[in-house]
């Protein structure tokens, strides 16, 4: 291939344990192979809510202000609406997945009459939880981030209930990939990883 041969680009990417740079020793997933050619600042965490990842773009402008000037394009990979913000996960404390939001799946099967913070988490998910108000709030911060991202920027979607929301210029739609294609490493498969991988650099050779 001659890709190899075209100009890097400079790269950030965004976003939920889909986009986030893994551990190696369960295989490469696709943002560390994307690293290989082209120069790329991962910011991404495992398990992290739609506001998690607004904070990470707000981040990088508190350091410094002219952000996007430091990248020919962004990638924020999205995450579900359902997942709650919490400052401190009652589970996940340490490793990928210290940032962690709740999400109902994730504490359901998990108990411990000792840690009062997950069960409160349970209770408040069974007593509290509203959908609409999910995905209304959702819909807010996913439009603040294509607000905020004044580059060329491409949306990327992994699970159907996230991709209904996808109002962006640039979207990669992987719903269908995924089911097929489940796997260690950005929750994909070795095979999984360069389908996404090459889907994605065709559709950033299109946009930046």
């Amino acid at each position: 291939s001659n890709r190899i041969f075209e100009m890097a680009k400079r790269i950030l990417i965004a976003g939920d344990s889909f986009g986030c740079e893994w551990p190696n020793g369960e295989g490469i997933g696709w943002p560390l192979i994307l690293s290989e050619t082209h120069a790329v600042n991962n910011v991404a965490q495992a398990g992290v809510g739609e506001y998690k990842i607004l904070k990470q773009l707000h981040d990088l402008s508190a350091r410094d202000s002219y952000w996007v000037n430091n990248y020919d394009c962004v990638i924020v990979c999205h995450t579900s609406p359902s997942r709650i913000h919490t400052p401190k996960h009652p589970v996940h404390k340490q490793g990928l997945h210290a940032d962690c939001d709740l999400i109902y799946s994730d504490i359901t099967n998990k108990f411990d009459w000792f840690n009062p913070r997950l069960k409160t988490a349970k209770n408040w998910f069974y007593h509290h939880y509203d959908d609409d108000y999910q995905k209304d709030l959702y819909q807010i911060l996913r439009e603040e981030i294509n607000r905020y991202v004044t580059i060329p920027y491409l949306a990327v979607d992994n699970f159907s209930i996230s991709n209904q929301f996808a109002k962006e210029t640039h979207t990669l739609d992987l719903t269908d990939i995924w089911p097929e294609h489940r796997g260690e490493v950005n929750h994909y498969t070795k095979e999984g990883n360069q389908i996404v991988l090459k889907q994605i650099i065709d559709k950033l050779d299109k946009i930046c």
